[in-house]
């Protein structure tokens, strides 16, 4: 049985297609998606990097956060995964001094603000990693979570 169009010139099944919409929901509802969509070699949407923050638990924002070592030091091309982590890296640390190891807040701060940013820059065509910290930013400082 085949069905849901075509990929690669090849129907997919609905196996397949079933599969595919379980990992894509998974990933997005655990704050994973961009990093799945990386993994899959997809290119990844400008709204899903902020994905981490808005479903992710504090051990997922914690994860945003870690260093690049040497990789850090170079000066990442806009547009490249690089820069989007490194764009995460400093949302992740606004974020976690906001919480402050807290669920609770982190859950307030993520159905007050963040979900609804996710939201907003689904439509935004140009964000740049540079736009997604200064939104994210000014989200974050009002109203005072």
């Amino acid at each position: 049985m085949t069905w849901f169009g075509q990929r690669n010139g090849e129907e997919q099944s609905v196996a397949a297609a079933s599969t595919r919409l379980i990992a894509d929901a998974e990933a997005f509802l655990s704050g994973d998606y961009a990093d799945h969509l990386s993994r899959n070699r997809e290119s990844v949407p400008a709204w899903a990097w902020i994905n981490a923050f808005a479903h992710g638990d504090l051990s997922r924002v914690r994860r945003a956060r870690r260093g690049f070592g040497a990789r850090e030091l170079a000066e990442p091309t806009e547009g490249t995964d690089e820069s989007w982590r490194i764009a995460q890296r400093i949302v992740a640390d606004q974020l976690l001094e906001i919480v402050r190891g807290d669920r609770l807040t982190l859950s307030y701060v993520q159905e007050t603000v963040l979900v609804p940013l996710e939201l907003m820059l689904m439509y935004e065509r140009s964000l740049t990693a540079f736009d997604m910290v200064q939104v994210t930013r000014a989200a974050l400082r009002w109203p005072n979570p």
